[in-house]
């Protein structure tokens, strides 16, 4: 059974899909996991993929979600792409980038803010 924190992160990730379908990206994975770490969203378009690391907060908290990315967190992030890409052998045609997606929830009203970090590696 997942964990209350696991359940409002998936709340978070929901959100995020949403939020790419929406803007034109098709989901092609979600919570990719190697030995170094997870990636929670992979979209693409027609020319390029996204890398998506989520975080999500409560609308109360005092910390903003996307300064729970640590440098350690995006060094184990950045070495799973590589092994996404690897693994799975990616057009040469494609650009490919990863981005931070924060989501600040209300769980009493249940609305979400979205903000959308693009290149941060």
């Amino acid at each position: 059974m997942p964990s209350k924190k696991r359940k409002f992160g998936d709340i978070g990730e929901d959100v995020a899909r949403k939020y790419l379908v929406k803007i034109g990206y098709s989901i092609i994975g979600k919570n990719y996991q190697t030995k170094f770490g997870e990636i929670d969203i992979v979209a693409k378009n027609d020319r390029e993929i996204l890398f998506i690391e989520v975080k999500t907060s409560d609308i109360n908290s005092f910390i903003r979600p996307e300064e729970n990315l640590t440098q350690n967190k995006l060094r184990k992030l950045l070495k799973t792409v590589e092994l996404y890409i690897i693994s799975n052998d990616l057009p040469e045609t494609y650009t490919w980038r990863v981005d931070l997606i924060s989501i600040k929830l209300n769980q009493e009203t249940r609305k979400a803010s979205l903000e959308h970090f693009k290149g941060i590696s």
